[in-house]
């Protein structure tokens, strides 16, 4: 597990992803998706963008059905900051989880899922930004 220390959500959600480890069948995929979602603070957009990536990939882990719900999270931070397609939007994930002091420190497990998965999702990103854009265009109307 990861040696988080704070803020208070990332201790509630390290307990959280050892409870759900443990006990994959104990919480649903709804619940899932709240409580990772409910461990992201407001911070400025960068910072927000490397702390959504490390906090989903654990989940990703323990939920490789839900990546693409959790990643949405990630994109639509890194999308705020001006990213618009998936190749940079992969590349700057890549590159937080390649950093030596991040704001947010992956799991173990949370950076080899970023070093193997992330740089293969490329298709899925697309996807995500799109129907994030898509979104966006319709609250404008």
């Amino acid at each position: 597990m990861p040696d988080w220390t704070s803020p208070p959500q990332l201790l509630a959600l390290a307990a959280f992803y050892e409870q759900a480890a443990a006990e994959p069948g104990a919480v649903s995929d709804a619940i899932f998706l709240d409580t990772v979602s409910r461990a992201h603070w407001p911070t400025n957009c960068w910072s927000h963008a490397q702390a959504s990536l490390a906090i989903v990939a654990h989940g990703c882990v323990l939920r490789p059905h839900l990546t693409r719900e959790l990643i949405a999270l990630p994109v639509a931070a890194m999308m705020a900051g001006g990213l618009d397609n998936a190749a940079a939007i992969i590349e700057y994930g890549t590159a937080c989880a390649a950093m030596v002091q991040p704001y947010v420190a992956f799991t173990p497990e949370g950076w080899r899922w970023t070093d193997r998965q992330w740089p293969t999702l490329c298709a899925l990103v697309d996807q995500i930004v799109a129907a994030q854009w898509q979104a966006l265009m319709q609250d404008d109307s």
